[in-house]
């Protein structure tokens, strides 16, 4: 009986934890210095990259860039994941990128003191149901 009950709770803790696990995956962080014409002096612009399955399930990506891993202490960024007409784009700070493929790119422009200041690059993607993906990190 103890073993049948052990079994049991075993079950439903499986269950609760996959319920709680998203659809969404990212891979493959990439960034890269970009250039710009419309480049500023003591500015950088940095093409961040990753890889994303499951975008249909996909809603915002978060961007921590940060003294820390997990922390946005220099600059946070939100972007939205939107679907027009059956394409997805990630949209940032007004710029609407495709999301071509599995890859989501995005232009995220630095002061020279944020550059100087992150240490990490955390990203990861919320879904539709309020649930994260893993976390990717690029260490500077």
């Amino acid at each position: 009986m103890k073993n049948l009950l052990l079994c049991v709770i075993i079950l439903l803790l499986n269950i609760i934890t996959q319920a709680q696990t998203t659809q969404v995956e990212i891979i493959d962080l990439a960034v890269n210095p970009g250039i710009r014409a419309d480049m500023q002096s003591d500015t950088t612009d940095l093409i961040v990259l990753f890889k994303i399955n499951n975008v249909n399930l996909a809603t915002k990506a978060y961007y921590y860039f940060g003294t820390v891993q997990d922390a946005g202490d220099v600059l946070s960024v939100t972007g939205n994941i939107i679907e027009q007409s059956g394409t997805y784009y990630l949209q940032v700070n007004g710029v609407q990128k495709e999301i071509l493929g599995y890859t989501a790119t995005v232009f995220i422009k630095l002061s020279g003191q944020q550059n100087a200041g992150f240490n990490y690059l955390t990203v990861f993607v919320e879904d539709n149901n309020g649930l994260i993906t893993d976390k990717l990190y690029f260490h500077k």
